[in-house]
């Protein structure tokens, strides 16, 4: 029961399906999850997002002027008049000129966010880690280099970054070669221990985490834990060895329609129907592994040999390395935080998120406790990152205890915020130290990222977060009018519509702009 592709051969690009016996799929917080689409130098926002000086420990007051009642009318009634009006609807729109609330729906209910998730992981991180943080990967042995050999195993140990790939395995085994290590007496060991935890999302769906927006986030991440499946004469083909592929694409009869399914916990791929072309990208299970094994065969083709196998270990394994006394052979650092959550916001990428997330849970979990000792003693860095994002929030009067986090991408059902929640959050990375940073990452309306091909009719105008999985659509972020910037939120619930509510949203926004 995998997904099915169809292939439309008039506009020769693969549109995502449904699942086999009219499953409805889940679709994506993550839009587009391959190399970065960064704002070009050049791709420059036509407004600045001023820094409202309100004061967040105190509540919001409800606008009573004329125009702007008469503007969340309007609001409101695309909302009722709308094919879309049986969902559930959430919305808060924020005047920056001095904070009050122009407009609100169900403001300080509960929704489920989708993908504006992320802002809030970032407002977070950038706040506690700083945006110049790098996450960095090491080689360790537990020896030094002797006559150009280690005696034992060899371990990459990560510590989440986002960005590790081949070019940085290549760097590592530079700096091996250069230190003049010939010989590896044991295995090349993956390690992924430095985060405790599960590396799948709280609340994610299983059919989910075959595709690529669902990869695990494991400290040893590489080349964003994904792969590609293509076709070559009718045969799945994949650009990672890593992957076992089997059954068999035959001619088109009446249609293209071509299915994939990735065994859960496996690297095992089957895909079948009929077609020509496919272009498909899957979650790889085991990360750490399949760095592993691009390490000993970098190694080996430099001319280093290893005399054992790749293996990995996490953190439930007693063979990890211990950093504190082993002896650091190489290492490299990721970009900075500032750069990962501008591409993680402008394509929405769900693994940098929950690397994000786990580093938070690392680094600040016993900011968090819990009520009951014993599963404080027990979560992960997944659960406790978690704890840490809604401590903050509760503490810098962005949201009340009521609100539920439980992953830092949005993919999970389980998160539970108000609108309300996110104007306020809009208004404190408004007015924070770390305010251009926020304001570059997210997407441009016509222009970039997610929004590239959306809010063309107010190109530049709206800078804002998307989001969307199976019956959610959220839009969450700043846009210009005449007079003011508005910091606006707005999440749809239960759309169940085959044609989705992000149309009346992006009507919604424009209306702000044309304010």
């Amino acid at each position: 029961m995998g997904r099915i592709y169809w292939l439309q051969t008039q506009f020769r690009f693969l549109l995502i399906a449904i699942f086999l016996f009219c499953i409805s799929i889940s679709a994506s917080c993550s839009l587009s999850q391959k190399s970065s689409k960064n704002n070009s130098p050049d791709e420059q926002t036509t407004f600045e997002v001023p820094a409202p000086k309100v004061d967040l420990r105190k509540p919001l007051e409800i606008s009573t002027s004329t125009k702007d009642v008469a503007l969340c009318r309007t609001l409101v009634q695309e909302i009722e008049i709308s094919e879309f009006s049986r969902a559930r609807w959430g919305m808060v729109v924020i005047g920056l000129n001095d904070g009050r609330i122009v407009c609100g729906k169900e403001t300080q209910n509960l929704f489920i966010p989708a993908s504006i998730q992320k802002l809030l992981t970032s407002i977070v991180a950038l706040d506690k880690l700083g945006g110049d943080f790098r996450a960095k990967t090491s080689v360790y042995s537990k020896s030094k280099i002797l006559g150009g050999a280690i005696k034992g195993d060899l371990f990459l140990y990560g510590r989440g970054a986002s960005d590790f790939d081949d070019a940085a395995i290549a760097s590592l085994v530079s700096q091996l070669k250069k230190k003049g290590l010939k010989k590896i007496g044991g295995d090349v060991i993956g390690d992924e221990s430095y985060f405790k935890g599960d590396s799948l999302g709280d609340g994610w769906t299983w059919n989910d985490v075959q595709w690529y927006y669902g990869a695990a986030a494991s400290a040893l991440s590489i080349n964003g834990n994904q792969a590609t499946i293509s076709l070559q004469n009718g045969r799945p083909r994949s650009d990672s060895k890593f992957v076992e592929l089997s059954g068999e694409v035959k001619p088109i009869e009446d249609i293209e329609a071509i299915g994939l399914k990735r065994e859960l916990g496996t690297n095992k791929v089957y895909v079948w129907g009929n077609g020509k072309a496919l272009d498909a990208r899957i979650a790889i299970s085991n990360p750490a592994l399949l760095a592993a094994k691009i390490l000993k065969e970098q190694l080996e083709t430099q001319g280093i040999t290893v005399a054992g196998d790749a293996r990995s270990v996490d953190w439930k394994s007693d063979k990890t390395i211990d950093t504190k006394t082993a002896v650091e052979l190489a290492s490299i650092e990721s970009k900075t935080l500032s750069e990962t959550i501008r591409e993680m916001n402008n394509d929405s990428v769900n693994l940098y998120a929950e690397l994000i997330l786990r580093e938070l849970g690392k680094k600040f979990g016993i900011e968090a406790p819990e009520e009951d000792p014993k599963f404080q003693k027990l979560r992960g860095d997944d659960l406790s990152g978690a704890a840490v994002i809604k401590k903050w929030l509760k503490d810098n009067n962005v949201a009340t205890e009521e609100i539920a986090i439980h992953d830092g991408s949005g993919l999970s059902r389980l998160d539970s915020v108000t609108p309300e929640a996110f104007g306020r959050a809009l208004v404190f990375a408004a007015q924070s130290k770390f305010a251009d940073v926020f304001k570059d990452s997210l997407p441009i309306a016509g222009s970039s990222g997610t929004l590239r091909g959306r809010l063309r009719n107010v190109s530049g105008k709206v800078l804002a977060k998307t989001g969307s999985i199976q019956y959610v659509n959220s839009l969450a972020g700043y846009a210009e009018s005449k007079n003011e910037v508005y910091a606006f939120a707005v999440i749809c619930n239960n759309d169940t519509s085959k044609n989705g509510s992000a149309p009346v949203i992006d009507k919604i926004a424009t209306i702000l702009t044309e304010n």
